[in-house]
């Protein structure tokens, strides 16, 4: 199974994972807004912005929108991505992070929003994001920190040894790892970190959380296995709560980085 492929063969455990994180997050979580305002401090109101793994394309129909007067690109893997943006009107275009179908310095602003965790070669794809930022533009990127939910971490991984299921690896990227990759390509990079907690007062948003993500634990959907680590879930997290032992938290984070070509 090509785990990223598989994912975002449609967008439905996407959008649970971003509707979940806004609605549980203390304090809110606002990637989109301060993504937005950084791009526009950098891109003004006619550059080109371009959103690499634009998914359900919620960032480029927003701005458009509010009226931004310069071209707004999406670049997606997915071809659910890429249909569903292009529907609203969007520029999108399918194409890889590592090989990105965009002419040599043709974007103001290059944006790569949690989405560096799935790329084939991370060295690529910033190199790849170098070239299509023109000199004077800005790459932006969001990652988790290290460490982020490690609640939720655990959770899934007892639900998912309880299956004999190997967990497939993934290259690690966070804010610690990105931070001297990102000055090798570019130079100097500005970051802002932002800290809170996921907060749930009832099991079901956080089983359907864990749910979301069980494909990155090597467990395709629609298949035996995933239904039944999908029952454990559901069963572990009523058990969380039945004591009445007040809300479950989990810490989380997420930074931002801002290189200029």
């Amino acid at each position: 199974m090509n785990i990223i492929e598989h994912e975002y063969a449609d967008l439905g455990a996407l959008q649970t994972r971003r509707a979940i994180h806004r609605a549980y997050s203390s304090p809110a979580d606002e990637v989109e807004e301060v993504t937005l305002a950084l791009a526009r401090r950098w891109a003004g109101a006619r550059g080109t912005v371009v959103d690499v793994g634009c998914g359900t394309g919620d960032l480029l129909r927003r701005w458009a929108r509010e009226g931004h007067a310069g071209q707004l690109v999406g670049v997606d893997r997915s071809a659910a991505a890429v249909s569903g943006t292009r529907e609203d009107g969007i520029a999108v275009v399918r194409g890889d992070a590592c090989e990105l179908p965009l002419r040599d310095g043709s974007a103001d602003c290059l944006l790569a929003r949690h989405m560096l965790y799935h790329v084939a070669d991370l060295g690529q794809a910033l190199a790849e994001s170098r070239r299509v930022v023109r000199p004077g533009g800005v790459f932006v990127a969001v990652v988790n920190m290290m460490g982020t939910t490690p609640r939720l971490a655990r959770l899934l991984r007892r639900c998912v040894d309880s299956e004999g299921i190997p967990v497939p690896p993934f290259p690690r990227v966070d804010s610690e790892n990105l931070r001297p990759l990102l000055k090798r390509a570019f130079g100097e990079v500005e970051e802002t970190g932002y800290q809170g907690e996921l907060v749930f007062h009832e099991p079901e948003p956080l089983a359907a959380l864990a749910a979301s993500l069980l494909v990155f634990y090597g467990l395709e959907r629609k298949t035996a296995r995933h239904s039944r680590v999908v029952e454990a879930l559901k069963e572990e997290t009523a058990r969380a709560f039945a004591g009445g032992t007040g809300p479950w938290r989990d810490v989380k984070g997420w930074t931002v980085f801002v290189v200029r070509r």
